[in-house]
């Protein structure tokens, strides 16, 4: 099973398409840390992060104040604390990170770390079968108006092909 470190932006766009329980049924194990889940503060998306966890779909690494300030001191301009706790969980568990964030992707790739993005998650929806090719269409055009900071290029191409 596929080891996937999530951060925060990719939680909001997952729960925004109403499809953050679907990816859960993929074959992946998903952790991220409890700083990035201080980042959601919207109680919706409180209430489906909780869901999961719940349910074990969804595990929490807690970051104590050493972890945190070893992760503040640590060389990565740029990035706020919960960006690089999720980077060091990916790097030191050898997982891919699933992020939106372009700052984060660059210094990820940078160093070796596999990087994925929400149209990774379409895609393994898609090609899984959890998603036909009509939802994933309708899905990707509502995130694309909620979520204009997208590859808008790689989401014409999904949805000429899922149209």
């Amino acid at each position: 099973m596929r080891l996937i470190v999530q951060d925060a932006n990719v939680i909001f766009d997952l729960i925004d398409c109403n499809i953050f329980e679907l990816f859960f049924r993929l074959e992946l194990e998903v952790i991220t840390t409890s700083l990035v889940l201080n980042e959601i503060d919207r109680p919706s998306q409180l209430k489906a992060c909780q869901a999961v966890i719940d349910k074990q779909l969804l595990h929490i690494v807690d970051i104590n104040t050493m972890d945190y300030l070893r992760l503040q001191a640590l060389n990565l301009p740029g990035l706020s604390v919960p960006d690089r706790s999720v980077l060091d969980l990916a790097e030191h568990r050898g997982a891919s990170l699933l992020t939106g964030d372009g700052k984060l992707r660059r210094t990820a790739k940078s160093l070796d770390v596999d990087v994925r993005g929400i149209l990774w998650v379409f895609d393994q929806l898609v090609e899984t079968e959890l998603l036909s090719y009509s939802e994933a269409h309708t899905k990707l055009v509502e995130l694309q108006q909620r979520n204009p900071r997208l590859p808008q290029l790689e989401i014409n191409q999904r949805l000429a092909d899922w149209g």
